[in-house]
């Protein structure tokens, strides 16, 4: 008897979750009937306001005038401030380029100390000699060790006095010796600049005339 019962039971639960699974499919598919059906009426009310109307009768179309072109932009002119500072700079940079441009740095140093003493110290004179005949060093740098001799080591050299005539003498006896066996032409140069410069000073220094040195 309670087997009957409860087959009962359940098919009646059964019967009643069929009805209501029906009741609940039936509502989803109107539901999706109605939002296609919305769907569509948006669509075609979307179509019918991007169609184009018809010009009311009389009516004239606007013709838009094209937009006139940009005049040429005009060249403001300078005030006098302006001009004043411009040609200031014109001259700096005119200026800038017409100045020597730096020596490069000076490789040997020792050999400007020992420049100082030829005609007094035979070491020094032996450096300096090795310095000015260094393939290695460059050539401005040998060019002033030897055009240099008529300044470095004179106690004024635009002003010799008789102090200085035994140093420049020797070292115009120097070149007389070195300036023939010059290595190159940029010593050769050198020594017969250094000579000339140095005899000027010998005649200062002796009071026997000479050019004053600028």
């Amino acid at each position: 008897m309670r087997v009957k019962i409860c087959l009962g039971i359940t098919l009646v639960a059964v019967l009643i979750w069929a009805i209501a699974a029906a009741i609940r499919a039936h509502h989803q598919a109107v539901e999706r009937k109605g939002l296609e059906l919305a769907k569509a009426q948006r669509a075609a009310e979307l179509a019918r306001l991007n169609q184009t109307q018809p010009a009311p009768p009389g009516f004239e179309p606007v013709t838009v005038a094209p937009a006139p072109e940009p005049a040429a932009p005009q060249v403001a002119e300078q005030s006098p401030a302006k001009a004043a500072a411009s040609s200031v700079i014109k001259k700096q940079k005119v200026t800038r380029a017409n100045q020597p441009k730096p020596k490069e740095p000076i490789q040997d140093p020792d050999a400007r100390e020992a420049l100082s003493l030829v005609g007094t110290d035979p070491a020094a004179e032996a450096y300096w000699y090795l310095a000015i005949n260094d393939p290695n060093l460059p050539a401005p740098e040998r060019s002033d060790l030897i055009e240099d001799l008529n300044e470095d080591g004179i106690s004024d050299p635009k002003h010799p006095t008789a102090d200085d005539l035994p140093v420049i003498m020797r070292r115009i006896e120097l070149i007389e010796g070195l300036g023939p066996e010059a290595m190159d032409k940029v010593n050769a140069d050198a020594f017969e600049e250094a000579y000339q410069d140095l005899v000027n000073l010998a005649r200062l220094a002796s009071g026997n005339g000479g050019e004053p040195v600028k």
